[in-house]
């Protein structure tokens, strides 16, 4: 019975190892929507926002909305 399953799971990682994703859309940093442009340059100013330190780790689909978590690793 377990060497069904490991045939079962070596298949499996097999075939899934032929799919190919397809990249439709891709970015170098992440923005954030400050409410004015005033603030957004400030935060920047004052290193509250470092655009480089935002490393997207997780993404999910609900509906028609995209959620993208971005841990606070960093200022």
């Amino acid at each position: 019975m377990a060497a069904k399953f490991l045939i079962f799971c070596g298949l499996v990682s097999l075939a899934s190892a032929t799919i190919k994703l397809q990249e439709i859309f891709s970015w170098n940093v992440v923005d954030w929507n400050y409410p004015d442009q005033f603030s957004k340059q400030q935060a920047l100013r004052t290193g509250a926002l470092i655009p480089e330190n935002a490393l997207p780790v997780g993404i999910e689909r609900w509906r028609n909305k995209l959620f993208v978590s971005v841990p606070r690793w960093r200022s």
